[in-house]
């Protein structure tokens, strides 16, 4: 199993570090979406010359590349992950990222109209199991209290928003995905993604007039530290890493991956917060960790099902 096969699941454990560490952080979702993307983009471009793909991949690059790139930018991070900050500070990280388990089968479906990608029997099996095993993982009570006590809002507002912020996130990856089947590869996408999306943020914050407010926490010495650290970890390496997997694996598949971000997240909450997991969180775990085995080894899932059913 190569690395490219199992990127999805190290951002996974990015995103599940980043979001409890965001969510740590007393701040406007929207100052903490485009603080994290300046540290993000500014990382993302110095990494370029050093790891990146070569001028050859950005002149190779169309027209419709760049668009559908600003697009995902706008979309998947712009958009869909200032809905994912609010979202995570009413809901709290664990059950705001259940909702990102709508990302997979979204995914699936525009992988399968708009990219011909079609899974195996196996595969399906997997995703479902995976899926399974996220739901029962956040049905643990006892790790309720991993909300942050700041920026409380109503509970539907937090759960629309996270259902806006798994379909965006969906297309983004996906419009994404079409790029670099075509020309430039993950850490340019990467880099091109989020600086659209600091550019975006920042015009929009002047444009309503909030950005001297929401460019503070980058400027606050006692926010800023904190605010580079989860941007390190999940936004610089979970969205290279995200990238490295689509361009590697299925969309459906990379996005499965991707969803065990709660079954980190009930982990590093647990850590973190001294809570004892329940045993069916645990159960949970088993689960998603056996979907994901199953994910990553189509041919034996597939086997599974024919010496279940027969055929």
């Amino acid at each position: 199993m190569s690395f490219e096969e199992i990127a999805g699941l190290l951002a996974a454990a990015c995103w599940a570090t980043g979001s409890y560490l965001f969510s740590r952080i007393d701040a406007p979702a929207t100052a903490l979406n485009l603080g994290k993307n300046v540290f993000a983009g500014t990382l993302l471009v110095l990494s370029l010359p050093f790891v990146g793909s070569g001028l050859a991949a950005w002149q190779g690059a169309t027209t419709t590349d760049y668009t559908f790139l600003i697009l995902s930018g706008i979309v998947g991070i712009l958009i869909g992950d200032s809905a994912y900050f609010r979202s995570i500070q009413i809901l709290g990280p664990r059950r705001a990222l259940v909702l990102t388990t709508l990302t997979p089968p979204v995914s699936a479906l525009i992988g399968w109209f708009w990219l011909a990608e079609v899974l195996e029997a196996g595969q399906i099996l997997g995703m479902t199991v995976t899926l399974v095993g996220v739901f029962v993982v956040i049905r643990d009570q006892r790790l309720a209290s991993d909300r942050g006590k700041f920026r409380e809002g109503k509970v539907v507002d937090g759960i629309l928003l996270g259902v806006l912020a798994a379909l965006c996130q969906a297309s983004g990856i996906a419009l994404s995905k079409v790029v670099m089947m075509s020309s430039l590869g993950a850490l340019e996408v990467s880099a091109v993604r989020i600086s659209t999306a600091v550019i975006g943020g920042l015009i929009f914050a002047a444009g309503v007039g909030q950005l001297k407010s929401w460019t503070a926490p980058i400027k606050d010495w006692k926010i800023a530290p904190k605010l580079l650290i989860a941007s390190f970890i999940g936004t610089y390496l979970g969205i290279w890493l995200s990238h490295v997997s689509v361009d590697a694996i299925s969309l459906a598949v990379a996005t499965t991956q991707m969803s065990m971000t709660p079954v980190f997240m009930v982990l590093i909450v647990a850590v973190a917060l001294r809570q004892k997991m329940a045993l069916l969180a645990f159960g949970g775990v088993m689960l998603a960790v056996a979907g994901v085995a199953l994910l990553m080894m189509p041919q034996l899932a597939t086997r599974l099902i024919h010496q279940t059913f027969g055929g």
